[in-house]
């Protein structure tokens, strides 16, 4: 045998002892992993008994409150009924959240208490059994399936069954379960349990019945809590601005509900930022009516600011110009339906200004006492009509009838059938809403301020007011306002005056309104027009600006747009001195320049729109011209040839005696002189110059006689087409005629109807689109000067003539 070395030993040695590190670093781990789970289980054990504890002393709440009968008068110890509830408020005191429990009724204590968990102390059943029973019932409007379960579980009709705090009525009211079934579920819940909110908006059942239109559910609460209307969510609205901010087909029937029994109780949701909120709500709505009560109401409404709008009521009505006359597009036959139509302001909101006792605390009163009148009073405001059919209402019907003669006593009650009809009425209703809301919101303002002073600090602190109403083109506004407060013309609100915020935004009539209001006040309109601004630019200044793009794209174009600026430069230079067109501003800029440097954009494109117009126009007109030209030779028919004919000569056209010949040699010929007039008009366009002042008159006069004259050409070279055919097939088709001349008018009105209304514009604008003419500046001075030479000739005239008599 072999002996074994010394480094053999060594190895076995080694080994051993990292076999023995590598058992104690095994156990270390076992007993780490053992003291984890152990730590892992004691954990859990605290969580389940934390949880069992929890559901123990609620159980001992609802226990502990025996000493009180339920509603029929019958014991609490008695075991075939269930104990009335006892009130109690939870106050979330950690959060900050506030939520309000009711103690639902006290178990049977031989009787299995069902399921329930706290949820922000907000006692919420989580029976699978019962929840789905009542879902199905809510659903199905099915109270007898409803009644069964809560008689067997008595306490469900105040606890929530959703993960939400939803209780049952919650439910009903979102799945618009029949009025019967909420009815009952009404009766059966105690008062202060409709006031339960859910935990994720803090609706309580009213705010969903606003939400959702649902005006009988809503009429059947009130009647039971009419404090419900004061109740706000977690955004803190109430449930009047719920409905307002939530637009469907029932939202008219239960704002009116909803407004004639929401009180001016403290906290008053009329007053401060949360009644120019809802000022804003009701105007954000279409509620005009409603809005023109609350400002008749509260008048200090006006000047508050609503801080989710971040703006005054004022300033959100004049932001909406659709609401008004001046803001509606109305066709020519529009126009005169409108015309003819007479409607009132809807006075249904008056009510709560005729009987204030209904908005106080004692009105309220006598509504808990004699809840048979609410019921009553609401029943009538929430019928099943429609919206369209309650603004057609019998009174409206018997006003017009009184204002607008026979023809409404016999036309309109038939004429509001019609669809179209019917949406003129609508609008007009509008627009005579709106318009009293603003006239009535001037006339406030005009009350509640002491002076000029007052309401300067009101516009400068809502500077968007003036600057919106020109903007939007609400005239109406405008003119209220200068009969009212006509001195405003005079100051800068906040940096910038009247007449130069309706130069910059362009709009001439209000324009022409400020220089008016200045003649008949008998001030100073040179004055006026000749003042400037901080940073010394004139109103001229504000004409060199480019147009905003909403008023340049009203204009077709970008020739008549370049056309319709220089008018606008042209025009308010005419009503300012000779000195202040060559003011400079705080850059050394005069308006001229202005006008160059923002206007060479819309320059270039006016020339490239004036140039591809004229290509285009130039190539139909040398076409026309082409076929006129060959016609002349080719006539129908044909030409005499005969030598033998003594009665015509050779080369003349057979058909030469017949009207229908006459017509096409006319037409023919006036096709081939307007074609080639055309085609020189539009060429000359091409050679012509492209300044600024070349777009006033020059190159729109081109124009209008190139389009006038390719019109003509194309009109005649039809006819001469027509008269052409007529005579080739005539002899042999008598009716042919008929045809032609339809067919021949097609292409002319299809041409009428494309190009007929921008040749009209251009008319218009080139020959009668001057601006401010009866404004214009004349010196004083030399209007003395004139009328002196007027006499001077004058009196040299009647010397000629009593010389020439002697």
């Amino acid at each position: 045998m072999s002996a074994r070395g010394v480094g053999d030993d060594d190895c076995d040695h080694r080994s051993q002892q990292e076999a023995m590190r590598l058992g104690q670093l095994q156990v270390e781990s076992l007993g780490r992993l053992e003291a984890l789970l152990k730590g892992l289980v004691e954990s859990q054990t605290r969580i389940v008994e934390s949880q069992e504890n929890n559901q123990q002393q609620v159980l001992n709440i609802l226990r502990s409150n025996s000493n009180y009968k339920n509603e029929v008068g019958q014991d609490p110890s008695s075991s075939d009924h269930y104990k009335q509830q006892g009130e109690r408020i939870a106050r979330s005191s950690d959060t900050g959240k506030q939520g309000i429990t009711e103690v639902p009724a006290v178990y049977d204590e031989q009787k299995k208490p069902p399921k329930i968990e706290v949820n922000d102390q907000v006692a919420i059943l989580v029976d699978n059994e019962i929840t789905d029973e009542l879902f199905a019932s809510v659903t199905t409007s099915d109270w007898k399936r409803a009644e069964k379960v809560l008689t067997e579980n008595p306490e469900a009709i105040e606890l929530g069954i959703t993960y939400d705090s939803s209780t049952i009525l919650h439910l009903a009211i979102y799945h618009k379960a029949e009025v019967n079934f909420v009815k009952q579920i009404v009766e059966l819940m105690p008062k202060k349990v409709l006031e339960y909110k859910t935990s994720e908006n803090g609706f309580t059942a009213l705010h969903m019945a606003a939400r959702y239109g649902y005006t009988e559910g809503a009429t059947i609460m009130l009647n039971k809590n009419p404090g419900l209307t004061q109740i706000r969510d977690n955004k803190g609205m109430i449930p009047l601005e719920v409905a307002l901010r939530h637009v469907t087909i029932g939202q008219k029937k239960i704002v009116e509900c909803l407004y004639s029994q929401t009180r001016d109780t403290e906290p008053s949701p009329f007053l401060g930022h949360d009644g120019a909120r809802l000022l804003c709500s009701a105007i954000d709505a279409n509620f005009y009516g409603m809005a023109l009560s609350l400002v008749r109401r509260f008048p200090k409404l006006v000047m508050e600011k609503s801080l989710v709008h971040d703006m005054c009521g004022l300033e959100l009505l004049v932001r909406r110009p659709f609401s008004f006359r001046s803001g509606a597009k109305l066709t020519w036959w529009q126009q005169c339906i409108y015309s003819s139509i007479h409607v009132d302001i809807d006075s249904t909101y008056e009510r709560d200004e005729d009987n204030p006792s209904e908005n106080s605390s004692e009105g309220t009163e006598g509504d808990e006492e004699n809840p048979a009148a609410v019921e009553e009073s609401l029943l009538e405001n929430s019928e099943d009509r429609e919206v369209v059919e309650e603004s057609l209402s019998e009174n409206s019907e018997e006003s017009s009838t009184s204002d607008t003669g026979a023809m409404a006593i016999y036309l309109m009650p038939y004429l509001k059938r019609v669809p179209q009809v019917k949406q003129l009425y609508i609008q007009k209703s509008m627009h005579t809403q709106a318009n009293a809301l603003l006239k009535q919101m001037l006339e406030e303002l005009d009350n509640t301020t002491f002076g000029r002073f007052e309401l300067l600090n009101f516009l400068n602190s809502n500077p968007n007011v003036i600057k919106a109403a020109i903007k939007h083109g609400v005239t109406e506004f405008i003119v209220e306002c200068l009969e009212k407060f006509n001195f405003l013309i005079w100051y800068r609100i906040p940096e910038q005056s009247m007449i130069e915020m309706a130069i910059e935004e362009r709009n001439e009539m209000i324009v022409n309104l400020i220089c008016e209001t200045c003649d008949d006040t008998g001030d100073d309109k040179i004055d006026l027009v000749s003042r400037t601004d901080d940073n010394s630019n004139t109103i001229l200044h504000y004409a060199a600006k480019l147009a905003p793009s909403s008023q340049l794209n009203l204009i077709s174009g970008a020739a008549l747009q370049m056309q319709r600026e220089v008018q606008w430069f042209k025009g308010v230079e005419s009503i300012i001195s000779e000195n202040d067109k060559f003011k400079r501003n705080y850059k050394g800029d005069t308006a001229q320049l202005i006008f160059t440097e923002k206007h060479k954009d819309l320059l270039k494109k006016s020339e490239d729109w004036m140039k591809d117009t004229s290509g285009s126009c130039m190539i139909v007109g040398a076409l026309i011209a082409t076929v006129a030209f060959a016609a002349a030779f080719t006539v129908p028919g044909g030409n005499v040839s005969d030598s033998s004919s003594s009665t015509k000569k050779n080369g003349t056209p057979i058909f030469l005696g017949e009207i229908s010949f006459s017509v096409f040699a006319i037409a023919d010929a006036l096709a081939l002189f307007s074609s080639i007039t055309s085609v020189l008009m539009f060429l000359a366009i091409y050679t012509s110059r492209y300044a600024e002042r070349d777009f006033l008159k020059s190159l729109p006069q081109k124009l209008i006689i190139g389009l006038a004259t390719l019109f003509i050409s194309m009109a005649a070279i039809l006819i001469a087409f027509g008269a052409s055919l007529y005579i080739v097939v005539g002899t042999r088709y008598a009716w042919a005629s008929v045809p032609i001349v339809l067919f021949g008018c097609c292409p002319v009105a299809l041409f009428a109807w494309l190009q007929l209304p921008l040749f009209v514009e251009m008319v218009r604008s080139t020959y009668w689109g001057g601006l401010f003419q009866k404004h214009r500046y004349i010196d004083p001075s030399f209007e003395e000067n004139d009328n002196e030479k007027k006499e001077n000739i004058m009196v040299r005239v009647k010397k000629q003539i009593r010389s020439f008599w002697l």
